[in-house]
């Protein structure tokens, strides 16, 4: 089971500035009035990303940006709206990233920023009604995620948790494990890492990612032992950034849009493009998107994703408490929301039981079968990412998906691996194949290079801009 630390991290850091929490693409977005640069000037394409402003690296959360020493939400903190140090003025607010006279529809003004309380940790339920460090909040209320236990006031996985292993206060010996949530004294089960007593899958272990104590942070996850962005974001400034949105990173990072310009496709330009919506100045599709799911901040939590404009549990799940859960092996709501096994009982096929049956496992009182199940493969706790699926207990790509890297993708679709992995289309997209550049954009040795703005490409392919210059409107020129 993935697990929660890196988020309970993720949330503490949260907590600790007005502008903290969600949004998938936290790089700095200019107030509508201001660029980001001396002039709106563009940076130059291919920009280092991983390097954040005014000093070293913070462990930032998901949707936030280091602005000098601090970790804060463009998209909602009054001091840095839309880009760091550009504050609002006095009566106005933060929202989406822009400065404005009120909140967005939907959205509460909690101090000069604009959030979502049915989903902000920081401001759950209402306006400074902070949800501890481990928990998140989902349908306004904090709650412990998916798969962990309210254990004496924290959060824990009683599948790895030394002290509270299986159940809660059940504590393993000295030089004991919890593994699978039972406590060993022969070390963790194969496929499994000791970390401090902790049995984890460090492939797939955002807090253990690769090795122990090494945590996911901006966004990312544990992907087959190495953290990184999911799906087509980017990292940008310690921080997962869709590239194709947003006007501080469009097209990549560190390409931010002039100002009063939107970011559509991974190209700056006046308006969005059809099918999407503008969401602060980030063109949005509200129907897929999930932080912005039916309307613009409209946050999915719980592990609820956007389906059709509307926040929905994945295939197999149901809501409890807002939460999304397997009410077929869950133990704390087996069956059903409110049934809880006893503590000598499993969850097996949605009824509480005395030992699971033939052809299922018990992994810390879920009855799964490690032949197919994702967060169960091959053994209690293995995890499958980057989205494969378990067959006969090991994680492949499905058939028609090829591994790229540490992912299953589809190459006659991924912008990244269009045809072949590793052939990426820039800011184009892939369709059977084949790059397919989109307005403003020209395919340059196989990139699209959006060549307004590109000083590799400044008009045209291969037109080079010379040290020093930027590359605006097509035109070479000096800074």
């Amino acid at each position: 089971m993935r697990s929660f630390i890196a988020l309970a991290l993720g949330v503490v850091l949260a907590l600790s500035v007005v502008g903290c929490g969600d949004d998938d693409d936290g790089g700095g977005t200019p107030d509508a009035g201001e660029g980001l640069d001396a002039g709106g000037m563009d940076a130059t394409v291919g920009a280092d990303s991983g390097a954040p402003p005014d000093g070293g690296p913070l462990a930032c959360a998901e949707g936030e940006t280091q602005c000098g020493s601090s970790c804060v939400r463009l998209d909602a903190d009054p001091a840095s709206c839309g880009a760091c140090g550009m504050a609002c003025a006095s009566g106005e607010v933060c929202s989406l990233g822009v400065c404005s006279d009120a909140c967005e529809t939907g959205l509460t003004e909690c101090s000069g920023a604009c959030v979502d309380v049915d989903a902000d940790a920081a401001n759950c339920g209402a306006c400074d009604t902070a949800c501890r460090g481990d928990q998140l909040c989902a349908d306004g209320a904090c709650a412990c995620a998916a798969g962990l236990r309210e254990c004496d006031g924290a959060c824990v996985d009683v599948a790895a948790d030394a002290a509270n292993c299986g159940a809660c206060g059940t504590a393993c010996a000295s030089g004991e494990v919890c593994s699978a949530g039972v406590c060993s004294a022969g070390g963790c089960a194969t496929g499994l890492t000791d970390c401090s007593g902790a049995c984890v899958d460090s492939t797939s272990d955002d807090a253990n990612c690769g090795a122990c104590g090494t945590a996911c942070t901006g966004g990312t996850t544990c992907t087959m032992g190495t953290c990184e962005c999911s799906g087509t974001l980017e990292l940008c400034g310690g921080t997962c950034v869709d590239t194709t949105a947003d006007a501080g990173n469009c097209g990549g990072c560190g390409i931010a849009c002039a100002a009063g310009e939107v970011c559509t496709a991974g190209v700056c330009g006046a308006t969005c493009g059809e099918g999407t919506t503008l969401c602060g100045l980030r063109c949005i599709d509200t129907t897929a998107h999930d932080r912005n799911c039916g309307a613009c901040g409209n946050v999915c939590g719980g592990g609820t994703v956007c389906e059709a404009s509307a926040c929905v549990c994945p295939t197999g799940t149901v809501a409890c408490d807002g939460v999304c859960v397997d009410t077929a092996i869950d133990p704390l709501h087996c069956g059903a929301c409110t049934n809880a096994c006893e503590a000598i009982e499993v969850c097996a096929a949605g009824a509480c039981t005395s030992e699971c049956p033939a052809g299922t496992t018990n992994c810390a009182g879920s009855c799964v079968d490690v032949q197919t199940s994702l967060e169960n493969c091959g053994g209690c706790g293995i995890t499958c990412t980057g989205g494969s699926l378990c067959e006969a207990g090991v994680c492949v790509c499905p058939d028609t998906f090829t591994q790229c890297g540490n992912r299953c993708t589809d190459v006659t679709r991924d912008p990244r691996n269009c045809g072949a992995c590793e052939n990426a289309c820039g800011v184009g997209t892939c369709e059977e194949s084949v790059c397919a550049c989109a307005g403003g954009t020209m395919l340059c040795d196989g990139v699209c290079a959006p060549v307004q703005r590109d000083p590799m490409n400044c008009g045209t392919c291969g037109n080079v801009c010379a040290a020093g210059e930027r590359c605006r409107m097509g035109a070479c020129e000096a800074p």
